[in-house]
């Protein structure tokens, strides 16, 4: 499976960027809120991003959600775009 160049929008990631398996269309990122995750998904936009040829996919803000029992090592941290 290929992966795919994501940018957030929104939130506490706004304007971050990450890589996710093709066909994601809904990402839990690491949230500032203790026992909380960022909610992020694909909206069927598209938007440049600095230093990639390719434009990425749009994942808008839709809130958030407990963590629950969801690992830390599991919970999404995007890395930032340029």
């Amino acid at each position: 499976m290929s992966d795919e160049l994501v940018v957030l929008r929104g939130g506490v990631r706004n304007g971050e960027s990450t890589t996710v398996q093709d066909g994601v269309r809904r990402l839990l990122a690491a949230s500032d809120a203790p026992g909380l995750v960022e909610v992020y998904e694909a909206n069927g936009e598209t938007a440049p991003v600095g230093g990639n040829p390719d434009e990425a996919l749009v994942f808008i803000h839709v809130g958030q959600e407990p963590a629950g029992d969801l690992a830390p090592e599991l919970q999404h941290s995007p890395r930032s775009g340029s």
